[in-house]
């Protein structure tokens, strides 16, 4: 790894719940600088289309390749679950890896019984699992969004009702549950939390390890689908999108801070907000398992 050239990652998430992605990476990886974006104005992502949700990734990752990443991460299971491989075709040239619901760790574990909570999305894809229980939570992801300046205010039971409290193990299949993994340590005190950041975090890494300087990937011309991506990058909007994705002038609503010794840029409309966030609540993620 030392003989490697350190890359830029980018994070992309509906809205602050990859922060706890770029938390894990910002404490255990070995990068140099960081760029997030989150698209909070159209969070949550849960129970969008196929086709909404390719093309507000698609232009995120776009976004966040204009803005230096060299590698990009979905920090939302949603995205992953479900678009991940498409976006791998329309940017073949940039590594994409995705955060995944860790159920082969749960299921190697060998800790029973266990539930997976997740986005709608996200648990019709897993609803068929054998050992692990899946439920999907509509409206929690949004109601931590309304919440991330006060997340004691979310009201966890509300969502996870009549759950088996006495579980082995809890799979958080949205990144925006690790934001109140204190909340659901405190309804499952039995249960070991597993979260997905971690794997992606060593996924990358292996990477990394393997690429080496001399295949350096270095910034190509975008070869993006034009069907998603518009020439016309600072008007961009999306059939999907409640708000422009990518606003006027970049570098103006950019915020920077160092963390953990790296460089972080929130980029995008609510680059404020995210930046807030992360400085106000990060010693409150939960830690990847």
């Amino acid at each position: 790894m030392a003989e490697n050239k350190k890359r830029t990652i980018g994070f992309f998430d509906s809205g602050a719940g990859g922060l706890s992605v770029l938390d894990c990476f910002l404490k255990n990886g070995k990068f140099s600088d960081a760029v997030y974006l989150g698209d909070n104005g159209n969070a949550p992502y849960g129970e969008k289309s196929l086709r909404e949700l390719t093309s507000l990734a698609a232009a995120g990752v776009d976004r966040l390749r204009a803005a230096g990443a060299e590698i990009v991460v979905l920090a939302c299971g949603t995205l992953s679950v479900n678009v991940l491989f498409r976006l791998k075709k329309i940017f073949p040239e940039t590594p994409i890896f995705g955060v995944f619901p860790p159920i082969e760790r749960c299921l190697l574990s060998q800790k029973r019984p266990a539930v997976l909570f997740a986005t709608p999305r996200t648990a019709e894809k897993y609803k068929n699992m054998r050992d692990v229980s899946v439920v999907a939570l509509p409206r929690l992801a949004k109601e931590i969004e309304d919440n991330l300046f006060s997340l004691q205010k979310v009201r966890l039971e509300r969502h996870i009702g009549s759950a088996d409290k006495n579980v082995a193990a809890v799979v958080l299949g949205c990144t925006h549950y690790a934001l109140i993994g204190e909340g659901f340590a405190r309804a499952f005190p039995h249960a070991e939390l597993l979260f997905g950041a971690e794997d992606t975090l060593r996924a990358v890494e292996a990477y990394l390890r393997g690429c080496g300087a001399e295949k350096g990937m270095e910034r190509k011309s975008f070869h993006y689908a034009d069907h998603f991506m518009p020439k016309n990058r600072c008007a961009l909007t999306t059939f999907a999108s409640k708000t422009a994705i990518v606003p006027l002038d970049e570098e103006k609503l950019a915020k920077t801070g160092r963390f953990y010794g790296k460089s972080v840029v929130f980029i995008g409309e609510y680059s404020s907000i995210n930046f807030q966030t992360y400085t106000n609540i990060c010693s409150n993620f939960t830690k990847s398992t």
